[in-house]
């Protein structure tokens, strides 16, 4: 493998994962065409017992290369568990680390959405994600901010921080919710207000500290 192709083989998400075929540009588009070296397990009953059915081209956005969009196209393997007490029959090879079920972005790009929508919102980091070569818009990137973190959480909740944030700034506001201990935000409520607040704890037993900014409206 030359040198260059190393280098894109490393910039991979989960490059373990990812076996680089090609590199392509379309338009203003990279397109990074891998496939999977993983050994695939049925996602219902984990059985390793597969046949090959057929293969079809999964599109995923990626993060960008020198501020030009980036394209993955993974050729992915469908295939047939062979438990006969399994209820999933055909099923979809996963990509664990690389990209959710059915989603059509890499993991890393939906996290950096994410982390761009929790500090600017979603007109503002729009303009700026634009600039740097990745296209959303902003209800794409308040979805984000809104969808619960890939991670799962360990443990109970105990300390949780409680603040506002601005759907839209001296419009409409809503309220952020976040693990302390774990710095990291657990739920976002559509609107500002104790009564949302309250309802949210009776629904959430177990929180042992709260704390919340100085206005009072919580």
């Amino acid at each position: 493998m030359s040198q260059p192709i190393d280098i894109v083989q490393r910039s991979l998400p989960e490059p373990e994962l990812l076996v680089l075929d090609a590199v392509e540009q379309i338009e203003r588009d990279i397109v990074f065409r891998v496939r999977s070296r993983g050994r695939p397990r049925c996602p219902s009953c984990s059985g390793s017992e597969v046949s090959y059915h057929s293969t079809y081209v999964r599109r995923l956005r990626d993060l960008p290369w020198q501020g030009q969009p980036v394209q993955v196209q993974v050729k992915t393997r469908r295939l047939r568990c062979r438990n006969r007490h399994c209820p999933r029959k055909i099923f979809a090879e996963r990509l664990p680390g690389v990209a959710a079920p059915q989603a059509r972005e890499t993991i890393r790009l939906t996290q950096t959405l994410r982390r761009v929508g929790y500090v600017l919102g979603g007109l503002p980091g729009s303009s700026l994600l634009q600039q740097m070569g990745m296209i959303a818009s902003r209800d794409t990137i308040l979805r984000r901010v809104k969808t619960t973190s890939d991670r799962p959480q360990e443990g109970k909740l105990r300390v949780l921080g409680v603040d506002d944030w601005a759907w839209r700034k001296q419009q409409r506001y809503g309220t952020m919710l976040m693990d302390l201990e774990r710095r990291r935000v657990v739920d976002l409520l559509p609107v500002r207000s104790a009564a949302s607040f309250a309802e949210w704890l009776r629904l959430h037993p177990g929180v042992e500290m709260i704390t919340r900014d100085r206005c009072g409206l919580y």
